[in-house]
Order: C-alpha cells, then sequence, then structure tokens
C-alpha cells in the first residue's frame, strides 16, 4: 500500500495533467491520462499513459511516480513556467449535524472567555489548495512539493486537508466555473496567511536536512581549529631553533599574530558554505467546493457577547482553525483584547487593531 508522501505526487500528477488538457480516468489503483499532443511532446511520453503512486520506475505500461521521478521533474518544470490551474467539486453521504460544542471544546481554548454554540446550518463552502516546489540550497540541495491549503471565505490554514482528499467522492470541474466568486474571497487575507505559514513549515521540512549541514559545519569548524591550533605550535616552536635571525623572527611572531583573523575569515567562509538558501515557486492550484457545517457561536468575555462563526470541515472531519484578525495567523488558542478583537498569542499584548502603527508624514 502507498504511504502519504507517495501520494503527495500521484495526486499533483492528476491535477497537473487535467489543469494542463489531459483527459482523466481513474481506477483504485491508477490513473489513465490522454494527453494533448503539446503536452506528450513536453513531458516525453505516449499520448496515453496510465500512472501509479509509488518508487520511481516504469513498470510495463504504467508509470510509477513519486519524488526523485524523472517524470515528476518534467511535470514540475513545465507547471513552473505557469500555475496550473483546476477544480473539484466534493461530495458527501452524510454531514455532520450535531455535537458541535464537544468539538469546540477539544478544539480551541479561549482565554479569558467561554464558547457556546447557538446554531447550525449546512452550507457551501470552498478551499484553494496552492501546491509549491521548494528548493533548498547548501553544500547540497533538497527539493519536494508542499501543499497549502487554504479556507477562502476566512483565509484559515487547514494543512490536514491536502493529503485527505483521496477520501470522499469527487468530480473534477474546470477552474473557470469558479471564477465567478474570486472577488467574494478575501485573497488578501490568504495571501498574508501563506506568508507566514510557509516559513515555519519549510523550516520543519528542511530541519533535518539543516541539521545535517550544521554537523557538518560544526565538523568542519573543529578540524579547521585543530590545524591552527597545530600551525600555531609548529611556528611557536620554530621560534626557538638557534641561529635565527631578528627579522626573520619577526616574520614568524607577525604570522603567528594573523593566525586568528584568518581563523576567524575561513569559519565564516564555512558558515556561508553550509548556509541554506531556500526558494518557494508555486505551481499549482486547486479550488474544492464541498459541503460544510456553518456554525454560530456566542463567546463570552466577561459579562459581554461577541457573536463568532465557526466551520465543520467533512474532510477533515474536524473544525477549521479561527483567524487572528490583527496579523491573519492560523489559531487554535484565542485571545480577546479590550475591544473583542480575536488575537493570537502574539497579537494579544498589544492589538494591532486598537493601536495600529503610526503614519509617517
Amino acid at each position: 500500500m502507498s504511504s502519504e508522501l507517495d501520494r503527495e505526487p500521484y495526486f499533483f500528477a492528476q491535477r497537473f495533467l487535467e489543469s494542463a488538457g489531459a483527459i482523466i480516468e481513474e481506477d483504485s489503483e491508477a490513473f489513465e491520462a490522454l494527453l494533448p499532443e503539446e503536452l506528450s511532446s513536453q513531458l516525453e511520453v505516449p499520448e496515453q499513459i496510465r500512472i501509479k503512486a509509488g518508487s520511481p520506475t516504469q513498470e510495463g505500461d504504467a508509470y510509477r511516480i513519486g519524488y526523485g521521478s524523472s517524470l515528476l521533474e518534467r511535470m514540475t518544470d513545465v507547471a513552473c513556467g505557469s500555475v496550473c490551474l483546476t477544480g473539484c467539486k466534493l461530495t458527501f453521504d452524510y454531514l455532520k449535524s450535531d455535537g458541535f460544542d464537544r468539538l469546540a471544546s477539544d478544539m480551541f481554548r479561549f482565554s479569558r472567555a467561554a464558547l457556546k454554540v447557538v446554531s447550525s446550518a449546512p452550507v457551501k463552502t470552498h478551499y484553494f489548495i496552492l501546491t509549491c516546489r521548494f528548493l533548498a540550497q547548501s553544500d547540497e540541495q533538497k527539493e519536494g512539493l508542499l501543499s497549502f491549503p487554504f479556507h477562502l471565505e476566512t483565509g484559515a490554514f487547514v494543512p490536514e486537508m491536502a493529503g485527505m482528499l483521496d477520501l470522499p467522492a469527487k468530480e473534477f470541474r474546470p477552474p473557470n466555473e469558479f471564477y465567478r466568486n474570486l472577488n467574494s474571497w478575501d485573497w488578501k487575507k490568504v495571501l498574508k496567511a501563506l506568508e507566514l505559514q510557509a516559513h515555519g513549515i519549510i523550516l520543519e521540512k528542511l530541519r533535518e536536512f539543516k541539521e545535517s549541514m550544521d554537523r557538518r559545519l560544526k565538523r568542519d569548524v573543529a578540524h579547521l581549529e585543530e590545524y591552527y591550533e597545530a600551525l600555531k605550535a609548529e611556528m611557536e616552536k620554530s621560534l626557538q631553533r638557534p641561529g635565527l635571525s631578528e627579522q626573520l623572527i619577526g616574520d614568524r611572531r607577525g604570522k603567528i599574530n594573523l593566525i586568528p583573523s584568518e581563523l576567524a575569515q575561513k569559519k565564516t567562509d564555512l558558515a556561508s558554505k553550509y548556509s541554506i538558501k531556500a526558494k518557494l515557486t508555486p505551481c499549482a492550484g486547486m479550488f474544492v467546493s464541498t459541503p460544510a457545517v456553518k456554525i454560530l457561536c456566542e463567546v463570552l468575555i466577561g459579562r459581554r457577547k461577541k457573536g463568532l462563526s465557526l466551520v465543520y470541515n467533512p474532510v477533515t472531519k474536524s473544525l477549521d482553525p479561527l483567524v487572528c484578525q490583527g496579523c491573519s495567523r492560523s489559531i487554535t488558542k484565542v485571545f480577546f483584547c479590550p475591544q473583542h478583537h480575536l488575537l493570537c498569542p502574539f497579537c494579544h499584548e498589544k492589538c494591532p487593531l486598537c493601536s495600529p502603527p503610526r503614519r509617517h508624514s
């Protein structure tokens, strides 16, 4: 059975090919694609191909696509030329209708406030999943794909959703069916949330890579220090030889005095060699239309009440995070300022909405 990591490139390939004009027919193990002639030429594959998830090999008439496969690389190169868009509509046989109080109490922590569910109703809502290629370069390089799912009405970041879209029944649709709603979605919130979330996710994705570079840096610095320590000891010992002229002694002492600065420069060069530069490039996007449940709540803050709405996401079978009104960060630990703005732990000490930065004339 393929792991979720194996299947991420598989789903990317499916979205990419359909958005590029291929006709897709899926079964339980793979999908077949009929490619336009130009796309077939760009990818260097026949016009009709069968793709499975898994290690990057070709199996009979099927291509197994995974990280490191040449076909995935070619798809990514084509995709990075422009952001490919597609869409899908999800359907569910059953939609949760109660138990939201328990879900909310399990997921959220309200500081000095209490939440109560008032009512709920089924709705149709939309998400956008942006797939990006990341490239991290240091003494070595690491690359891969990252997906960022956002709720288009609130800007909430829902990372679990990317790996769970294979579960519900879905129908892929052309993206232009979603364009009529573009102006109603808060894209500024989504882009700001992407900027916030991408940094942390890339850091986590590169954690082992950074640890490896740090170990190599520490090893090379240790070797460098040993070398210069031995060099200094050898040069100082050479000064004890009889018959050395004052000029030669002075020259050697000058070189010994330069060792600390030379060592510092070498350490700086090593730090630069093992530093990591990361680049994130959007390559595919998918609109997702799905049934959901909108939950109207009341939050009791001291003696005052504030209305609040939550979204039950049937894909994740959970509630979407709330969004900080100060910085657009997705949160489950919630604070309120004296003016009752909904804030994250970073914004609650000084609400950006109550004390906006001064404008310089």
